[in-house]
């Protein structure tokens, strides 16, 4: 791992998230976000202004994660793999309207509307898509059933809730944050230097996360779907339905929609835009969260499916007020057997078994890589064959000399109208 001074080194080796937790944490307030279209969400500092103090990067994701040892009684089957599970359920939102809208079950949504309902929670700090320009994320924060409704579904793109922590800092009452995994991970080292996180953020709720595609990735989407983006007044990556269609909505044409299947969407455009950082990552799971939800893959889907989710119970806290959302009538689950979890997210239990030889193929060629503790990513190596661990180490070898990682990217420039914290 090289030994960062400055948040413009994690960009310029391609290791930012593209979370935006630096922003709160610069003392100065001298850094900003801009979307680089084909890169994701990256920081720019004013380098005159810059006192390199560090604060930035002790919350920075992209450069380290440490999993502290476990104290809990958790799932042993899935420790190794998948971090600390302590219960594992199946099932959706019992309200019809948000198991319809959402990306699977809607169990996310549920749970954000229980902690408001009945937890005496001010607001849900997460990622919606900013009204007057619906192709860009913004960090939002939900008050009422109809605010989470109306900003429910998958958000393929670029997102940086992290920015706008200050809006649970300064609420009087706790709040629920939702995000990415590396978003809660942010979350977590935010606490550590800011106290006043800890109590204000009475749930984190992480939701599983193959990869970010940059804008690039919904710029091709959208040539796909014929859509023009100043013609775009909705673009909705899933959801109304399991796992529903991408579809874009053009102004002044209701009747004319432009729609693709999930799989032609994510697997054929937006996933050969994933950012750099993302193939690096050991946590597609919301490790750190104290809920996590995902797909359960593993079954066949059907015709006007309405879609069921994976709800991981992984703290205590998570446990306990899961377990009071489904008293009092917000989710319907069943729980799940331990083999449910690889059986539904193969492609993720692959990333995190081939993880080890990528980074020691990036380590040979002497590519700065993330530090992390407490994953066991030797052990998910050993149970590759030969075969594949071979092919994690020659396939990283050759796209990191074909793509040219060996060297860090030039700087970008901001765009004149880039805002530092960019309204919710």
């Amino acid at each position: 791992m090289k030994n960062f001074e400055r948040i413009e080194q994690v960009v310029e080796w391609r290791l930012c998230t593209g979370c935006g937790a630096c922003v709160l944490a610069c003392p100065e307030n001298n850094i900003r976000l801009a979307d680089v279209p084909d890169r994701g969400i990256r920081p720019h500092v004013d380098t005159n202004r810059c006192k390199h103090c560090g604060e930035c990067l002790k919350v920075c994701p992209g450069i380290e994660i440490t999993h502290a040892p476990c104290t809990q009684a958790v799932i042993d089957e899935l420790s190794l793999s998948w971090g600390p599970v302590l219960e594992m359920w199946e099932g959706y939102a019992a309200d019809p309207e948000i198991r319809f809208e959402a990306g699977s079950g809607g169990a996310v949504t549920a749970l954000a509307l229980y902690c408001l309902d009945h937890e005496g929670f001010a607001g849900v700090l997460h990622t919606g898509a900013e009204p007057e320009a619906p192709l860009q994320n913004v960090p939002v924060f939900s008050k009422s059933k109809a605010e989470l409704l109306a900003r429910t579904g998958a958000r393929y793109s670029p997102a940086a809730p992290c920015e706008r922590f200050d809006l649970i800092e300064k609420s009087a009452e706790p709040c629920v944050f939702v995000g990415k995994p590396c978003d809660v991970v942010a979350l977590r080292k935010s606490q550590a230097v800011r106290p006043q996180l800890i109590d204000k953020t009475g749930l984190a709720i992480a939701i599983f996360c193959a990869a970010t595609p940059t804008t690039n990735g919904t710029n091709a989407l959208l040539q796909a779907m014929d859509a023009p983006r100043d013609q775009v007044e909705e673009l909705r990556y899933r959801g109304r339905g399991w796992p529903g269609l991408t579809t874009a909505k053009l102004r002044g044409k209701p009747a004319e929609a432009r729609q693709l299947t999930y799989e032609q969407s994510w697997g054929n455009i937006l996933s050969p835009h994933r950012q750099f950082r993302c193939r690096l990552c050991p946590d597609s799971t919301g490790e750190f969260a104290d809920i996590a939800c995902g797909d359960p893959w593993y079954r066949e889907r059907k015709e006007d499916d309405p879609g069921r989710s994976l709800v991981l119970a992984r703290t205590q806290k998570g446990r306990e007020v899961l377990h009071r959302a489904m008293e009092a009538g917000y989710l319907k689950l069943e729980k799940a057997a331990p083999e449910t979890l690889p059986a539904s997210q193969k492609s993720l239990l692959r990333k995190r078994q081939n993880l080890y030889g990528r980074l020691l193929a990036l380590r040979i060629l002497r590519i700065p890589i993330p530090q992390y503790k407490g994953f066991s990513l030797a052990k998910n190596w050993m149970a590759l064959s030969i075969t594949d661990k071979l092919r994690s180490l020659a396939g990283t070898l050759k796209r990191a000399l074909k793509r040219r990682w060996t060297k860090p990217l030039k700087p970008t420039r901001p765009p004149a109208n880039a805002e530092k914290n960019p309204p919710t």
